[in-house]
């Protein structure tokens, strides 16, 4: 029997294998694109963004400029008001997570000891390259931040869930 003969007894179940295959290529890309995210983002407006900052009492800053070559590209700034315990932050380019990780904004405030932040944000996706105006609420009161702060942290669930964030970007009052 020679290689013609093996085709051509066998070419239905090699056609069939290959469909298969894409079939659970196809279909993984497809779940991928359109499956929800497990997190909902509220976003606000930039008339929001423009109302707090133009209300008294509202602290702002740019995000301090990374040496990391993934967010370099990121711009935007955030906005805090002690008063009205609201504050917002407005996010371009920021690029999607590595698998396993999400985006974390944490507040310091002169009122707590350092090493516990305030958790007022968490991200599991990044804004691309439109702009994102995201509100930032803390489950506490912080009358007095002087630092925020974007980390990268692994999900709960991974396995390396107890590793350190890494600081991406950092406002300073």
């Amino acid at each position: 029997m020679n290689w013609k003969q093996v085709m051509n007894k066998y070419k239905y179940l090699l056609l069939a294998g290959i469909i298969f295959v894409l079939l659970v290529f196809g279909g993984q890309l497809a779940y991928r694109e359109w499956t929800p995210s497990s997190s909902v983002i509220t976003t606000a407006t930039a008339q929001q963004y423009t109302e707090l900052k133009q209300a008294s009492g509202t602290k702002g800053g740019s995000w301090l400029r990374s040496l990391n070559t993934d967010i370099q590209a990121v711009q935007g700034d955030l906005l805090w008001n002690s008063e009205q315990q609201l504050g917002m932050v407005r996010l371009v380019n920021l690029p999607d997570p590595k698998l396993g990780y999400q985006y974390h904004i944490w507040a310091y405030d002169a009122h707590r000891p350092s090493d516990q932040p305030i958790s007022v944000l968490v991200l599991d996706r990044g804004s691309g390259q439109q702009e994102w105006y995201l509100p930032l609420t803390a489950p506490e009161s912080i009358p007095n931040p002087y630092k925020f702060e974007l980390t990268l942290e692994p999900l709960a669930t991974q396995p390396q869930a107890s590793a350190k964030s890494l600081v991406l970007l950092m406002v300073q009052f």
